[in-house]
């Protein structure tokens, strides 16, 4: 039975058709490791919703858990196949307005939540997980670092 031994020394000794092999493997490897690497970083897109300019002062003054200020201020997932997800969409409601209440802020302005006018995220997004990554800073915000995340990918398809 032949062994591996055996086959090393008819193959012959690691020449220099072998170092150059070696080498350029060697060397596409290192030029693709960012991309094998990237997704590590760049895939992770953290709890996300839009920011509302006054919910923070109005959370504050009702003494809202960030489950209610979540209930209260985020748009509900919508029907199925709906275009812009609940973190890509905020109600078009001047939150410093007196006559919002703690109980139900939204109830006095629409009978159904769902009437209410939504509206594109204008003011960036307030990330549920404490600490930074790159999407959390880098201003365009999870659209970029999904994108990100993509890059390179059409070669491997």
């Amino acid at each position: 039975m032949l062994t591996v031994d055996d086959a090393l020394e008819q193959v012959g000794e690691f020449g220099w058709f072998q170092k150059q092999a070696f080498l350029t493997l060697c060397l596409l490897s290192a030029a693709f490791a960012p991309i094998y690497v990237g997704i590590v970083f760049l895939a992770f897109t953290p709890d996300h919703r839009c920011r509302s300019p006054g919910v923070p002062e109005l959370s504050r003054r009702c003494g809202w858990s960030p489950a209610e200020e979540l209930n209260y201020t985020v748009p509900g997932p919508g029907p199925e196949g709906q275009a812009f997800p609940r973190q890509c969409r905020r109600y078009e409601v001047d939150w410093n307005q007196s006559a919002l209440g703690c109980v139900d802020p939204l109830a006095g302005l629409a009978a159904n939540s769902s009437l209410l006018p939504l509206g594109p995220c204008r003011y960036g997004w307030v990330y549920d997980t404490p600490g930074s990554s790159v999407v959390t800073e880098v201003r365009a915000g999870p659209a970029l670092g999904r994108a990100r995340g993509f890059q390179g990918q059409g070669g491997n398809i």
